[in-house]
């Protein structure tokens, strides 16, 4: 353990003490969370970021909006604004934020809504719902305030929950002991060559109970690179040199997906959720040099307003869940909606 580590170590045994209080308080039914009549499923995670919850979210909605009224409610991390705001064509990624201002982009006859405190988001949403429509709550694992039908916990499969630590020492907003909240528990970003073996062992590792289901994904990556204007396939830029703008946790499994066919790129990396300025876009444009510019689908929503370039463009991703897990977890969703 680093000297550095060791100075943060009694922050986060205070940080995960604080924490395992709060959530025993719930458990004892002290605190009480508020369940709904309609269906919910949860989405979130046990650390920060990276995990792919946003991805996860749009499966979700793209599976069920077929047969369903879906509405989304999100933090809107990164947002200007303050307390429930409903998404409208007129919305920004400023006042609503990146994640759920693209999710409403993408799926126009969705509801997104979002609000820090999700049973105030709630009850605004209901209020013109009907007793059938399907919620989604983004990024909610910690808000127990509510309750959902259904929880799926996200974990990456190269920064597993059970090899982490509580912040700030490491990543964790909680202890790993809360996974047992869980429903639903997805491997995310795996290799696509995972073999058999190792699923077991990760298996066993996360020692989950025999009612929690446990289920293996990986992104997709679209074959084509798209923008408000235009859609062109991904061979068309593997043998131009491009600039890759990313404000994302984690860029590398996009980096490494481009490298591997063939793109010869140069990555400008900005933090997560990166507010870009006037001063970025014309910083951005000027490295460009009049090459194309790709990013991600949640730093296109932000970047194209003040960029307002006719080379810029996104990769679509989406989740992909292993051949023989698909099946199950579909139903599960599928389920859990219609009851």
């Amino acid at each position: 353990m680093t000297l550095f580590r060791l100075f943060l170590f009694p922050f986060a045994i205070l940080y995960s003490t604080l924490t395992y209080f709060r959530n025993f308080l719930f458990d004892v039914k002290l605190f009480k969370s508020i369940s709904y009549e309609n269906p919910t499923i949860g989405i979130g995670n046990l650390s920060v970021g990276g995990t792919g919850k946003s991805v996860c979210v749009d499966y979700v909605v793209s599976l069920l909006k077929q047969n369903h009224a879906i509405t989304i409610l999100s933090r809107g991390y990164g947002r200007a604004s303050k307390g429930f705001v409903e998404v409208t064509d007129k919305s920004t990624a400023k006042n609503v934020g990146d994640e759920p201002l693209m999710l409403s982009l993408k799926h126009p006859e969705v509801r997104v809504g979002v609000s820090e405190k999700r049973k105030v988001g709630m009850d605004q949403l209901l209020k013109y719902s009907t007793k059938e429509s399907v919620f989604v709550w983004d990024d909610c694992f910690q808000h127990r305030w509510v309750s959902p039908r259904l929880m799926i916990l996200l974990t990456s499969y190269k920064d597993l929950f059970v090899d982490d630590f509580h912040l700030p020492l490491g990543n964790l907003r909680e202890l790993s002991l809360g996974k047992k909240r869980a429903d639903v528990v997805i491997v995310t970003k795996c290799p696509k060559n995972m073999s058999d073996e190792e699923r077991k062992k990760i298996t066993q590792k996360l020692e989950l109970s025999k009612t929690q289901y446990l289920f293996f994904a990986l992104i997709k990556y679209s074959d084509h690179i798209k923008n408000f204007d235009r859609s062109l396939p991904v061979s068309n830029i593997e043998k131009i040199p491009f600039l890759l703008v990313t404000g994302i946790s984690d860029p590398t499994p996009l980096k490494n997906y481009l490298e591997g066919i063939g793109c010869k790129f140069e990555n400008l990396k900005f933090s997560d959720h990166h507010n870009f300025t006037q001063k970025d876009a014309d910083m951005i444009k000027k490295k460009s040099n009049n090459r194309m510019i790709l990013t991600t689908e949640k730093d296109f929503v932000r970047l194209n307003p003040i960029l307002s370039s006719n080379v810029l463009f996104y990769l679509p991703i989406e989740m992909e869940l292993f051949p023989d897990d698909k099946e199950r977890f579909d139903k599960i969703i599928g389920t859990t909606a219609s009851t």
